[in-house]
């Protein structure tokens, strides 16, 4: 397996915990698309990061790794907006999308994060369901203050990797 990888085989859901946000997402794509370029089958949703000149944030947009389609779930509040306001309608119709593309032919699931809409009992909590049904291991980005949260909704199913420590002690990035 390519170092790039943080799967832990032994359980349904691998949780990279992180806090440097950029650095799990750049994680995330390096991952999905080294499994797909070796012959994996991937699904789930990533962050696709747009950039405009004119916004200071909230260009993040989501891509469906099987299909490739990218899904916009903020609201486009402007120039001037000093803060996110994430759609979920658009959250969800996202999900839905890529829940209806997943399969027993699928490999893995690997999803951007486990967030605001995971922890009120939404967001990417039923692809998560429907994976785990299909026995699709799922690897997802937790970020450091929402692990106690996750905790709660995974129980035991659950691994966490850390992954700047992982990085910083140059271990293997694949473990089973």
């Amino acid at each position: 397996m390519n170092e790039m990888q943080i799967i832990d085989t032994t359980s349904p859901i691998t949780a990279i915990v992180y806090r440097d946000g950029q650095q799990c997402e750049a994680y995330l794509k390096a991952l999905a698309y080294t499994l797909t370029a070796d012959g994996q089958r991937v699904a789930g949703l990533i962050h696709q990061r747009r950039h405009r000149a004119d916004r200071r944030k909230c260009d993040v947009d989501l891509r469906d790794l099987a299909s490739g389609r990218v899904h916009v779930i903020f609201d486009d509040r402007g120039p001037d907006a000093r803060g996110c306001l994430m759609n979920n309608g658009l959250l969800l119709s996202a999900v839905q999308t890529a829940e209806a593309g997943l399969s027993s032919d699928v490999d893995l699931l690997v999803l951007c994060k486990f967030g605001k809409a995971e922890m009120a009992g939404g967001g990417l909590r039923s692809i998560i369901a429907a994976a785990l049904e299909l026995s699709i291991p799922v690897v997802i980005g937790v970020p450091e203050m929402n692990v106690r949260e996750f905790r709660k909704f995974a129980g035991d199913l659950a691994c966490e990797v850390n992954l700047e420590e992982t990085r910083a002690e140059g271990q293997p990035l694949v473990t089973n």
